[in-house]
């Protein structure tokens, strides 16, 4: 079992339209500040999933986790089994900022050992130009996924980093739905394990 990647969930946008539903309508906020409904809170349902299944199958305590988040700032933490209360806290404090991302310490945060990537987004990534070139890196040496929130394949007006991902043959998918969304990510991760 120690042969399984690790898992890194390393770029999770939470820039503020992540606080806003798929619909427009982000639910109610009385007790989850950024909405039952958000983009971000069925991220987190799916972040939260894999999690789980990992410790179902028993793969969870053989290797190491990871989050990242991106918005204003690029925020990266890792964690062994034990230590898994970090990344919740980290994943339950958003900026809900700008959409900005630092691929270059992203890059040097995940040297070593082969790992599973999942990112996630809903729109452009302001300074995508800069960012590019290591982020392909950052993708092609691992296991990766991109997924898409809010657009369909066959839209023009999709972001274009999305477009250059599948260019360089990166898998991208695309939700447009909450619960497509968590369900999404349970089932790339249980296909990668």
């Amino acid at each position: 079992k120690r042969s399984f990647p690790n898992f890194k969930m390393v770029v999770l946008d939470n820039s503020g339209s992540m606080a806003q539903g798929i619909d427009g309508n982000q639910g109610n906020t009385t007790y989850i500040p950024w909405g039952d409904n958000s983009k971000y809170h069925y991220a987190l349902l799916g972040f939260y999933g894999i999690e789980n299944f990992l410790q179902l199958q028993g793969i969870a305590q053989y290797i190491g986790h990871g989050l990242s988040l991106f918005s204003s700032s690029t925020r990266y933490q890792e964690s062994d089994f034990k230590d898994l209360q970090r990344l919740r806290k980290l994943a339950l404090s958003p900026e809900f900022g700008n959409t900005r991302l630092d691929a270059g310490a992203l890059l040097d945060a995940l040297k070593g050992r082969e790992s599973f990537i999942l990112s996630l987004s809903d729109g452009e990534i302001a300074n995508w130009n800069e960012a590019k070139e290591e982020f392909y890196k950052l993708a092609g040496n691992n296991y990766f996924a991109h997924i898409e929130i809010g657009y369909e394949k066959d839209d023009e007006d999709r972001p274009q980093f999305v477009k250059d991902l599948e260019s360089q043959r990166f898998p991208v998918l695309y939700v447009t739905s909450g619960d497509e969304l968590s369900k999404l990510m349970v089932n790339v991760a249980t296909d990668t394990y």
